[in-house]
């Protein structure tokens, strides 16, 4: 019997056992009152935190958005939810004339910029989908705003950007003006150049004397000018014209080799040789205008100064010995200095180096030959 009543003793003390055993994990697996209430004001925060956001975010009307707003703006939302033990909110604040300053709804608040706020909250530990529910709450205001706008490319859905309508002063006009600009005094002349050749080498000796003239106006210090008109008249048989058009380029103050030459050669036709050789001075380059002072020294020579007319003659004859004409001029006023070996010379010279010389040249060469031997 005390064996039995042993072993009932001991099945009751592992009854009672267990029973302690059950209540001890009962109440482990309770939940403490302390954390119901932790979650109960969290989830009031929370609550508080949403309808503050809502309220501050008043939509503005239409007519006034281009006034109040002189910019583009721009709200990004954070492109993947904030970690589970910070949430961040960013909102553009309006201007100066904002009904409604920002409020702090957590112990910690940082200006970013003198337009923009963010304001933190702190929570306890909360997911990730509640997280993405109130940036889609926080973001429905901005984004009513931004429907009388311009409606941008798709973005994609991580990312959410509010738009502002642009006011129409700021957009520019992408059209291209083409003005048509006059041409310059340099490409007028060249173009009148150009008509004046052209019509010249067509055998429109009048076009080209109008186009010239049209280019004296522009141009009226060119000598070019007076000699391709005055080259024109003689063209046409007018000399006194073309004379007129020299003294034209002698009124302006144009010293040219050329218009003094053409001048001389039209007092020579006359038989004027004083008034030639005056207008024949010795100013330039020999080598350069030999037909210059050659009509010089015949100028000289029928004035009977013959020894300056034998220095032109020698001079010529030294720089180009191949025309036989300066070799005869020399050969002239040396016979009428009476230096007939000299002149018997120079007339042999002529001779040699006559082939451009005439018919009657070359007779009245023979024969001064057979004189001065």
């Amino acid at each position: 019997m005390s064996v039995i009543n042993k072993m009932l003793r001991d099945l009751d003390q592992r009854n009672n056992n267990a029973v302690s055993a059950n209540q001890i994990i009962a109440r482990q697996h309770g939940q403490p009152l302390w954390l119901t209430v932790l979650l109960l004001l969290t989830f009031g925060l929370l609550c508080f935190a949403i309808y503050a956001v809502l309220s501050r975010s008043t939509v503005m009307p239409a007519a006034d958005l281009a006034i109040a707003v002189p910019e583009p703006a721009a709200q990004q939302l954070p492109a993947e939810p904030a970690p589970p033990a910070e949430i961040a909110i960013s909102a553009s604040l309006e201007p100066t004339n904002s009904p409604e300053p920002s409020q702090s709804l957590a112990p910690e608040q940082s200006t970013t910029a003198e337009n923009a706020a963010t304001t933190i909250i702190a929570p306890p530990q909360l997911s990730v989908k509640a997280v993405a529910e109130m940036a889609e709450i926080a973001a429905q205001p901005e984004q009513q705003l931004a429907e009388p706008a311009d409606i941008a490319a798709p973005m994609p859905q991580a990312t959410k950007v509010a738009q502002v309508p642009v006011p129409p002063a700021a957009k520019t006009d992408s059209s291209l003006s083409v003005t048509s600009r006059e041409p310059t005094a340099a490409q007028s002349q060249a173009k009148l150049r150009q008509q004046a050749l052209a019509a010249a080498q067509a055998g429109q000796p009048q076009q080209a004397l109008r186009y010239w003239q049209q280019l004296q106006q522009l141009a009226p210090q060119d000598a070019l000018v007076y000699l391709a008109q005055a080259r024109l008249w003689l063209q046409l048989g007018q000399p006194q014209q073309a004379e007129v058009s020299l003294l034209q380029a002698k009124a302006q103050g144009i010293v040219d080799a050329d218009i003094q030459l053409m001048l001389a050669q039209a007092a020579a036709s006359r038989q004027q040789w004083l008034q030639a050789e005056a207008l024949l001075p010795a100013g330039f380059a020999v080598a350069l205008h030999p037909d210059y002072y050659g009509l010089k020294a015949t100028a000289l020579q029928q004035l009977q100064r013959h020894q300056q007319a034998f220095e032109w003659f020698a001079e010529l004859s030294r720089l180009q010995p191949q025309l036989g004409k300066w070799w005869l001029g020399g050969a002239v006023s040396l016979e009428a200095l009476e230096r007939p070996a000299e002149a018997h010379q120079y007339y042999l010279n002529a001779l040699q180096w006559g082939d451009s010389l005439s018919v009657q040249s070359k007779t009245y060469i023979q024969q001064r030959l057979v004189a001065t031997e």
